[in-house]
């Protein structure tokens, strides 16, 4: 059969799942259907010599000819496969060249996720892997926390119903505030993190509980995300309320122009339920995500926008300073502007702010 002839659907289809990688896809379909990995990909267009592809760190890439095969083969249109199949159309493989499917290695730091495996019982016999848009993602039906990070983790939630509620507040500002979000999100976990190195905030209260409950100590840092998710997802509440007023070059709750530094902390403390812990230190990793998003409209433009209101909470945020593009996939901290990372030594000299605004902080 030449490579530009159809092919026959096969016998059996394999379900959908949303965000599958090609990998995973291709061998849950070959499977599905009593069929080797190398024979799937051979039939689409692979070469003689292909081997099975690891779903835990590689992906397949798919050219043209290779994907129309593909949905032939599969039984369903081209567009339903990319809707599901989220890096389907990632490949910069041309309808001329040869060697129509390829193998990749995920870069480091952004292996797929397995998919909860409570949702994929009954639909496939293999672990389902998923793009990464995190190292890690939550399932609200079911009430885990799947990860890879130094192997794979499904973590059930029955004693951390918070987190749950937070990934729900969570969605429900991603469809309010578009794809910005996930910059806010970034933000607010970068701030999670530098109070939860700094033993600041809820580390001996909320923080340690929660640690206790899934056995770890302060050395588990792949916990960390999970520890703190409910506190970030309320901190991003907060910035996208700041961020509706900066859109319009307007400061918090509609005060003066300038940053409002200390009403609008306070009000994230309040919020929190932590407003001393906020008064004695937190404020610190809040004021640098501030100075990062000041104001930075012409005091002409912003009096000529005097009576305008915030951009309503129905209509997604355009992307502001510094966030002018944002990274789609990979570890959320790569989509954040603020400069520590989770292990680092939190001092003045590794944020790179003016006037050393970290200073002060102690050390994890």
């Amino acid at each position: 059969m030449g490579i530009n002839e159809p092919v026959a659907p096969l016998p059996r289809r394999a379900v959908m799942v949303r965000g599958e990688t090609v990998a995973s896809y291709l061998w849950r379909l070959a499977e599905r259907n009593g069929m080797s990995f190398e024979e799937l990909a051979q039939h689409i267009g692979a070469p003689r010599t292909i081997r099975p592809a690891d779903p835990r760190i590689e992906e397949v890439r798919l050219g043209p000819v290779a994907r129309q095969r593909l949905a032939e083969a599969s039984g369903r249109p081209v567009g339903q496969l990319a809707q599901a199949l989220v890096s389907l159309d990632d490949s910069r493989i041309s309808a001329r060249a040869r060697h129509q499917v390829q193998m990749v290695s995920w870069p480091e730091g952004r292996l797929p996720v397995q998919a909860c495996a409570l949702c994929a019982a009954g639909r496939s016999e293999r672990p389902v892997w998923r793009v990464p848009s995190e190292r890690w993602a939550v399932c609200v039906r079911h009430g885990r926390w799947t990860a890879t990070d130094q192997g794979h983790f499904q973590i059930g939630l029955e004693q951390l119903p918070e987190v749950v509620d937070a990934h729900v507040r969570r969605i429900r500002l991603e469809r309010r505030t578009g794809p910005y979000t996930r910059a806010l999100m970034a933000d607010a976990q970068q701030v999670a993190v530098y109070w939860w190195q700094c033993r600041q905030m809820a580390w001996r209260g909320l923080w340690r509980k929660r640690q206790e409950i899934l056995g770890v100590d302060r050395s588990a840092l792949w916990a960390v995300p999970l520890v703190v998710y409910p506190e970030a997802v309320t901190v991003a509440e907060a910035m996208a309320v700041r961020e509706r007023q900066r859109a319009v070059g307007r400061s918090f709750a509609g005060g003066p122009a300038g940053w409002s530094t200390g009403r609008w902390t306070a009000w994230v403390g309040e919020r929190l339920g932590m407003r001393e812990e906020m008064a004695d230190g937190g404020h610190r990793g809040l004021e640098a995500w501030l100075m990062a998003h000041r104001n930075t409209l012409p005091v002409v433009t912003r009096l000529a926008q005097q009576e305008e209101r915030a951009v309503p909470r129905s209509v997604p945020l355009p992307l502001l300073e510094p966030h002018r593009t944002i990274p789609l996939h990979g570890p959320l901290e790569e989509a954040s502007c603020l400069p520590w990372r989770l292990g680092s030594p939190m001092t003045s000299t590794s944020w790179g702010w003016p006037g050393g605004m970290g200073r002060g902080a102690a050390g994890p």
